[in-house]
């Protein structure tokens, strides 16, 4: 080699390390981009969070557009917001509320108790509105309402028919959302303009089923949302809303299964995110079509009870981010306690046995589309499917749409399903009623076909019994009962998963949602602490 071609040699190499020290750096995770404090947060959701106008709460509490009058704390339990302490006579048929002073919605108008009452009209009004979240009727929260009343400016009185003892524990969350009364019709329900409520963002724009832009609502009389816009984009897929979030195109998932845990266990391996998590107050369950053979017989229900392995289902297919439990009732609710579940397939193959008689017997697995977006239905349906194998079951999955597989429940034309179901406030009567009265609606539309003559006896109790210590022992006999005398088969309680991207600060699970108004870029000065 010539020294011409020696110094063309060390000239490509120097070229050569340029190139890949230039490819090295633009490496995911071996630079961190600036950015700018005001530029737009973009979160990916499964499902539209403001499904807008017909909605009876226009967007879902997680956006933080609007409040409640109680509210539930980011760690479950009862707080004070727009009502800052109340009082009741000793009858509990008249409630007094003292409004937050100070406050302001968001198109200006001040939130004082006449503004509270119009929303009672609008509650009264609108008969049952069904929602994306928790659909709304005012006889679920407010039974027996006779009047909405302001006092005086900020303090409001609830006047009923007869005692109303668990108030309160309605009210909490969705049960007495906040709305300017000139953002709706307070005689038909209906929003007429895009929601107003008195919350740190307001909903700059939205387009149905595609985004939702918040902006920093500044008037607030709190503490400040960090962030000036938030975007909310819709991305059903749960692997798509992996690739996005790889690729930059958003920079957190929000909303209730925004990744499932394997996605999010994959995706924080790239040092460029992070994960927290929280109890959720979310719970699977599997329905059991109690109107037709084998689950008409309780042997069998009893049988799968005992067959299904929570804690492998929790371990390889939640990733660890989950409690195992055999009681239907979340344990974020203060009147449930917690079973932890146990097998035992012996018992349950001799149970199935005398039910089967030697027989093997087909079942049909409804599986929603809607949960499949959301969770690893698909895969913990096929464990199940060879869970129940050896009882002599076997096991026919089939994915349906959402509105397919209300009917088809409906109808009773299938053995089993599987399924979410959460806590729309911290009362629990009503949702046990739903499931396992034999009026309950729950009951008849899914086809459990359950009579408890116990449980139907507490309910009757709980019709006059207003001492809360008594009613909780009441909700723990229904909760003993349906161990025994299973309806569904309950699976595990959910954990709620924030997975964002590092250079975002605040960002943190809670029990419902994410703390999304404490939600920033970080700031070159906060990078370096």
């Amino acid at each position: 080699m010539n020294a011409m071609q020696k110094k063309r040699f060390f000239i490509t190499l120097i070229i050569l390390a340029v190139f890949l020290i230039a490819v090295i750096i633009s490496l995911p995770g071996c630079k961190k981009q600036s950015v700018s404090e005001d530029a737009e947060i973009i979160l990916a959701a499964g499902r539209d969070l403001s499904p807008g106008y017909k909605d009876p709460y226009f967007s879902t509490v997680i956006l933080k557009t609007w409040e409640p009058l109680i509210a539930i704390s980011d760690d479950g339990d009862i707080e004070p917001k727009l009502a800052l302490s109340w009082e009741s006579n000793e009858s509990r048929t008249e409630w007094l509320f003292h409004l937050r002073k100070g406050v302001t919605f968001q198109d200006g108008v001040p939130f004082n108790a006449k503004a509270a009452v119009e929303n009672f009209k609008r509650y009264s009004h609108m008969g049952y509105r069904p929602s994306s979240f928790y659909g709304f009727a005012i006889e679920r929260v407010y039974p027996g309402l006779l009047e909405a009343e302001a006092v005086d400016d900020f303090l409001l009185k609830l006047t009923f028919k007869k005692p109303v003892p668990m108030l309160i524990y309605r009210m909490a969350g969705w049960g007495s959302a906040m709305f300017s009364p000139h953002c709706f019709n307070a005689d038909t329900g209906d929003f007429v303009s895009t929601a107003m409520g008195t919350g740190p963002f307001y909903i700059a724009d939205r387009k149905d089923n595609e985004y939702t832009v918040l902006k920093r609502y500044d008037n607030y009389y709190g503490e400040k949302a960090k962030a000036k816009s938030v975007r909310i984009k819709v991305i059903p897929s749960p692997e798509t809303r992996y690739s996005a979030m790889k690729s930059g195109e958003v920079h957190g998932v929000i909303d209730l299964g925004g990744l499932t845990p394997i996605l999010a266990r994959e995706l924080v391996k790239d040092e460029r995110f992070a994960c927290n998590a929280a109890k959720s107050t979310i719970s699977h369950y599997l329905t059991l079509n109690g109107r037709r053979f084998p689950f008409s017989d309780e042997r069998m229900r009893i049988a799968l009870n005992l067959a299904i392995d929570r804690e492998k289902i929790v371990k390889h297919y939640f990733c660890g981010f989950g409690t195992p439990t055999m009681s239907f009732l979340n344990s974020t609710n203060p009147f449930t306690k917690v079973y932890p579940p146990y097998t035992d397939m012996e018992k349950a193959k001799k149970l199935a046995s005398d039910v089967l008689q030697g027989r093997r017997q087909k079942v049909k697995f409804l599986l929603h589309q809607y949960g499949v977006s959301r969770y690893p239905y698909k895969i913990i349906s096929e464990f199940i499917q060879a869970e129940l194998r050896p009882l002599g079951l076997d096991v026919e999955i089939v994915m349906v749409d959402n509105q397919a597989s209300r009917k088809t429940m409906q109808r009773g034309e299938f053995d089993m399903s599987i399924g979410t179901r959460g806590l729309p406030n911290l009362d629990p009567t009503w949702l046990l009623h739903e499931f396992f009265s034999a009026e309950g609606g729950m009951n008849k539309s899914s086809s459990f076909g359950y009579y408890n003559p116990v449980i139907e006896n507490c309910f009757a109790q709980l019709d006059y019994t207003y001492p809360i210590p008594e009613r909780a022992r009441l909700y723990d006999t229904i909760i003993r009962q349906l161990l025994i005398h299973p309806a569904v088969v309950p699976l595990l309680e959910d954990t709620n998963l924030a997975v964002y991207d590092k250079r975002l600060g605040g960002y943190k699970a809670i029990t419902y949602g994410i703390t999304l108004d404490k939600v920033h870029w970080i700031r070159k000065d906060e990078a370096g602490q």
